[in-house]
């Protein structure tokens, strides 16, 4: 589905007046990548705005509301990347390169770039006179140390590329060299999707997991930080002095903290938010939001994320460990209820680790493991869990409770597992405890969670299954999975620069997995973003980059800042 007009009439809201301008605070309320960034030797220059109708081009001024079901633990999405910290932190900080809506990149901090004939050599100019939002410079030693000291040893995808990148060097205050070991499709996907850059001056000194900023940002973004209420809301105003002199349009964002569904959707068609992201869009709602003809809904610009839902098993702990009670659990689900009663019918089911979005790597010749009640009896029988008086065993279901279709999942499982013999708590937790408890503590059973895959799997999909990702940090290894065949495959499909030979690797890994029936891969999700039609420019495009809300106008503005 792509988007669906809707009319542009205005909602009866005073911009200038309400509760939450720009002077105010806000009052609370059965189971298709990247294109090549550059030919060898190109030099990819900045490209002029959009062309715009001369009575229909963006205005400025007014407020943008954000309605979030999960309120951040920080705003550093650098150590961690949880959508709810991108939500807010990603129009507060800048990229070297950014990415347009076909996914091609485009400048960003960097206004060009070269890459050399051998493919091993990046060289990026740097946009001339760019300030911190505390006033100080920005200069390429702030991108060097951004991925040295945050980026390749922190972030859950970065951590991975860092033995790609030979040495970054910066000849002067404007250029940024990064020279890389071997030719590799996947750097550049990473620069312009993930990396974001930070300040030296800010993070050089001590734990940059400990760092006050991560709770009060300082960015080259197109928006500043500048109250976060807890339990309520985050302010970010308009960064003045930001690079692109005509951006960005509106005067503030606020993100309004709404965890319960229901109420999310209520104050988008009440004109209390303007905005409803695909991460806290509930399926249920999309049918009654696409008959409001002051709301616009639209499925346009996911296509790159490749996301699924899946259900994790805790591999380093028994009954789990063992591979037949995790065929049993596959078996003894039926992954079209889950979908019809979950996500409404909107999902198709998944087939394995990468999405069907992820066309060139991805493949529908996979185990796998249908809906069939006797089979995962018997593979239970088989692996010494007989159904004594009723029950084989007992374990539980984490899932997010702010996220209305993983609870329902989560409860048709534990009911569908409790016709095999297997007894199932579903515990609905905050996203902070889930964390704390799945990817830190590692004390689960099972979890549900959505994952992007996209948009190369050497991002989205590697972190999940490589033994080296096995670690405390949201997004990674989390079910302990150790295979050296797989950590091998991921490898060398990661370091091909020929996209067959890597395309082949990525199919052999994902049979692989479902043969291993690593976990169980529920469904490929339906994603739905809905806003106020009387803002422009609002897309979720480009996996990665999404959020930065330059570009984003109240149509009922000003033509000019004056």
């Amino acid at each position: 589905m792509g988007v669906i007009a809707r009319s542009n009439q205005s909602s009866n809201r005073d911009r200038e007046n309400m509760t939450r301008s720009a002077k105010g605070n806000a009052t609370t309320l059965s189971r298709r990548g990247f294109l090549s960034t550059a030919a060898a030797g190109l030099s990819v220059m900045a490209l002029p705005g959009a062309v715009r109708a001369a009575t229909d081009g963006p205005k400025y001024g007014g407020v943008f509301v954000v309605g979030a079901g999960v309120e951040p633990r920080h705003l550093n999405q650098n150590i961690a990347t949880d959508i709810s910290i991108k939500l807010i932190s990603n129009p507060v900080f800048s990229k070297l390169v950014g990415l347009r809506s076909d996914l091609s990149p485009k400048p960003d901090l960097a206004k060009d770039w070269t890459v050399s004939d051998d493919g091993l050599t990046f060289t990026f100019n740097l946009h001339e006179g760019v300030n911190w939002h505390d006033g100080k410079d920005f200069t390429s030693d702030d991108v060097k140390f951004s991925f040295e000291e945050l980026l390749f040893k922190f972030h859950n995808v970065g951590k991975g590329l860092a033995d790609y990148v030979e040495a970054i060097e910066t000849p002067d205050a404007t250029t940024v060299v990064f020279r890389l070991s071997a030719p590799n499709d996947v750097i550049m996907t990473f620069i312009a999707g993930q990396g974001f850059i930070q300040a030296r001056h800010i993070y050089g000194e001590g734990d940059p997991m400990e760092n006050p900023a991560n709770l009060a940002p300082i960015g080259t973004g197109p928006f500043k930080f500048v109250d976060w209420q807890r339990g309520q809301q985050i302010i970010l105003e308009r960064n003045e002095d930001y690079f692109l002199d005509d951006q960005p349009y509106v005067d503030r964002i606020i993100t309004r903290f709404i965890p319960e569904a229901s109420a999310r959707i209520r104050a988008l068609e009440a004109g209390e938010v303007d905005y409803v992201t695909y991460a806290d869009l509930p399926p249920s709602m999309v049918a009654e939001l696409e008959s409001n003809p002051d709301i616009t809904v639209t499925s346009k610009g996911h296509e790159a994320w490749g996301s699924i839902t899946e259900l994790m098993m805790n591999l380093d702990s028994a009954p789990f460990n063992d591979k037949r009670v995790r065929m049993a659990i596959d078996h003894a689900l039926d992954i079209n209820f889950i979908i019809e009663k979950a996500v409404f019918g909107l999902a198709k089911p998944a087939t394995g680790p990468i999405s069907s979005e992820l066309g060139w790597a991805y493949t529908p010749d996979t185990t796998q493991y249908d809906y069939d009640v006797e089979t995962a009896k018997a593979l239970l029988d088989e692996a010494g869990y007989p159904d004594e008086g009723g029950t084989r065993f007992a374990t539980s279901v984490i899932v997010n409770r702010a996220n209305d279709a993983f609870v329902k999942a989560a409860q048709i499982v534990a009911e569908q597992l409790r016709g095999v013999g297997i007894e199932v708590e579903v515990k609905a937790l905050d996203a902070a405890t889930v964390a704390e408890t799945v990817y830190v503590k590692r004390e689960f059973g099972m979890y549900i969670q959505s994952l992007t895959t996209g948009p190369d799997p050497a991002m989205g999909v590697q972190r999940q299954y490589i033994s080296s990702n096995i670690r405390p940090v949201p997004y990674t290894n989390g079910i302990g999975y150790r295979s050296d065949e797989i950590d091998a495959l991921f490898e060398q499909a990661a370091a091909s620069p020929d996209r067959a030979e890597r395309a082949a690797l990525y199919k052999q890994a994902a049979a692989m997995l479902c043969d291993d029936c690593a976990m169980v891969w529920l469904y490929e999700n339906p994603t739905y973003s809905a806003f106020a039609s009387t803002f422009g420019n609002l897309h979720s495009w480009a996996a990665e980059s999404i959020y930065s809300y330059g570009d984003v106008y109240w149509k009922e503005g000003k033509d000019s800042r004056a």
